[in-house]
């Protein structure tokens, strides 16, 4: 990204508020990394997917999503010991857990979703390749955790993932209710200011939806 900020990152820098931040637990990186090697070379393609309509990202499913029921282990999670022990947690309920692979170069532009410490579901990310270059812009700040590390952001603000390196990102993907054990495990700062972020939030995304419109124009 360029030197110049835009008007929502002008925001979140003014703001004071703390944008991502890590989890109080680590896994092994050397674990992880290989079982993602095995996955990677033993799962069919049928069940890797493409990530939204988005260019340069594929996902895939560990513990799918069930809207009317309890998530479902996937086949691919037998592939991810390391994965499986972790999700049986008795301090959080995991609602899906996915690997998400960035293509070299790519870039997944602007966006927000509904998930922080402070909303209903949040989301976790634990590193599995990094590449050094690689970064995720949190409003005006570039977030880069080692492998291994698990974090949360507050993504209901706007987040740009960028990857520059010649080399894939991966990491693992868990949404978990936003409950009162769950934030224990993460810096107080990251939820605190609920209405004041939430506001914030807003204001962001506006201005993100009004960049959108200008850029197809």
């Amino acid at each position: 990204m360029g030197a110049g900020l835009h008007p929502w990152q002008e925001l979140t820098r003014n703001s004071g508020l703390t944008l991502h931040g890590p989890l109080d637990m680590a896994m092994d990186a050397a674990a992880l990394q290989a079982d993602f090697a095995v996955l990677d070379r033993d799962l069919p393609a049928a069940a890797r997917a493409s990530f939204g309509g988005t260019k340069g990202w594929t996902s895939v499913p560990l513990l799918d999503r069930r809207l009317d029921g309890a998530p479902v282990a996937m086949p691919a999670l037998a592939l991810m010991p390391s994965v499986a022990a972790l999700l049986v947690r008795a301090d959080w309920r995991v609602r899906a857990c996915y690997l998400l692979r960035q293509g070299p170069g790519e870039v997944l532009k602007w966006h927000y979703d509904g998930q922080a410490l402070h909303l209903e579901e949040a989301r976790i990310l634990i590193p599995i390749a990094v590449p050094s270059t690689a970064v995720t812009w949190i409003g005006h700040q570039p977030v880069a955790y080692p492998a291994g590390q698990g974090w949360a952001g507050d993504f209901s603000m706007p987040h740009q993932v960028e990857n520059p390196a010649p080399e894939q990102r991966v990491v693992l993907a868990l949404d978990v209710d936003a409950t009162p054990a769950l934030a224990r495990l993460f810096p107080p700062a990251l939820s605190a200011e609920t209405a004041r972020r939430t506001q914030l939030a807003q204001e962001c995304c506006n201005l993100v939806r009004a960049w959108r419109a200008n850029d197809r124009e």
